[in-house]
């Protein structure tokens, strides 16, 4: 009796799926991040020429914003992917440009009240000194109202680490450390992000 349950709960859902038009969403989302630890690990060759390491963390606390826009597909009446880019803050004065790919999955469905959970990746560029490549990772869950059918709003609570890159200083001589003396250099970012999208 139960499989022949589970069976018809599996036709039922590929049925909707097989039915199910993707369409184009758009979106906008405001958010504040609390990150409050960063940790760091470094090694490089100082200017008396030997090796300096580094492998601590520190507890800290920063208040950041985010504006991010969004252009995506709901490619099942319950899970959108789209890709973000924008502004984000991770840490005192260090801002970046992400190129993100973000999973929603609405267990009630996309165009319905309910919770909504996300899963997000992305290549992150900074705005500013060491400008290397760095990556993040999110995970969030919420409650979607919607508004009406192509209108909704998301609050969303999400964890997110952001990888990044120091400006080393040489304890030695107090200058900036030259990239060919750093055999090591990362650095990381944890906070927690409260968030508003708009959602079209």
């Amino acid at each position: 009796m139960k499989k022949k349950l589970l069976i018809l709960i599996l036709l039922a859902c590929s049925v909707d799926a097989l039915a199910w038009k993707p369409g184009l969403s758009y979106g906008l989302e405001w958010g504040y991040t609390a990150s409050f630890l960063r940790t760091i690990r470094y090694s490089y060759i100082c200017s008396d020429g030997y090796r300096i390491m580094d492998n601590s963390s520190e507890v800290n606390y920063f208040s950041n914003g985010s504006i991010l826009a969004n252009a995506g597909v709901d490619v099942l009446p319950k899970l959108n992917v789209s890709v973000y880019s924008g502004l984000i803050g991770v840490w005192s004065d260090r801002w970046m440009v992400p190129v993100e790919l973000r999973l929603r999955f609405c267990p009630a469905g996309l165009y319905s009240d309910g919770f909504v959970y996300s899963l997000g990746t992305s290549a992150n560029f900074p705005t500013s000194t060491l400008r290397e490549t760095c990556l993040r990772a999110s995970a969030g869950a919420g409650y979607r109202v919607a508004v009406f059918r192509v209108l909704s709003v998301d609050f969303l609570l999400s964890v997110g680490y952001c990888t990044d890159h120091d400006q080393i200083k040489d304890v030695i001589s107090g200058e900036t450390v030259f990239h060919y003396n750093i055999t090591h250099n990362d650095a990381g970012y944890l906070g927690v992000s409260l968030s508003a999208a708009i959602n079209f």
